[in-house]
């Protein structure tokens, strides 16, 4: 969940209304040590490299959201860990593909250059189609890690007080590429719940 929250801000850093080419830097930077990261997690070796490569990675992406450079997905991150005492990396690794793909072609150029940038997806295709492919990798990154695909104890009565505690962190301080409402936002959370006959069998929290 740590790797997830990682990328998250990085990526939320990346396409922030107030970015600039130094940040952008950084926030690629950090996609690839992430990226270095899951290989030695994948294959299961050099624990000691792996961990020092992640721990590299969280400190300069702490320090991005530290700058302001922060983004929906960790607000609501932020909100659900103050209501459940999830890791936020977990929401935020199930919101923030769904967020990117609703930002559509206001963050597709950012998106293109962090996922060129960072090497994470190595090709010459079209901005769309890179944007495209570079959330289908985020979203493998949190498949490969083994996290939940819902959170258990997220009732529908509670998405209102969660949002408006998100939004509360994230308005009008955080500078998204598109401003959304408690309803539009909360629309981001719906599919985090988990269907009924589903629970008993659900992991709440794993953190690699």
């Amino acid at each position: 969940a740590e790797t997830m929250h990682a990328l998250t801000q990085a990526v939320e850093a990346a396409i922030s209304e107030f970015s600039e080419f130094l940040v952008e830097k950084e926030a690629a930077g950090i996609l690839s040590l992430l990226s270095v990261h899951m290989s030695y997690f994948h294959i299961h070796e050099n624990e000691n490299e792996h961990l020092r490569v992640l721990h590299k990675a969280v400190k300069k992406a702490d320090k991005l959201a530290e700058l302001g450079y922060k983004g929906y997905a960790q607000a609501l991150g932020t909100a659900v860990t103050t209501n459940y005492l999830i890791h936020p990396g977990i929401t935020e690794s199930l919101v923030l593909p769904n967020l990117l793909r609703a930002y559509g072609t206001k963050v597709e150029q950012a998106l293109a250059s962090l996922a060129r940038r960072s090497g994470v997806v190595s090709t010459k295709l079209p901005n769309n189609r890179t944007a495209k492919l570079f959330i289908s990798w985020i979203e493998q990154q949190r498949s490969f890690l083994g996290l939940p695909t819902h959170i258990r104890h997220l009732k529908r009565r509670d998405i209102d007080e969660i949002v408006d505690e998100a939004l509360s962190d994230a308005t009008p301080l955080y500078p998204v590429p598109i401003f959304y409402d408690a309803i539009e936002l909360g629309q981001f959370l719906k599919p985090l719940i988990l269907p009924k006959k589903r629970r008993k069998y659900a992991i709440t929290q794993k953190n690699p």
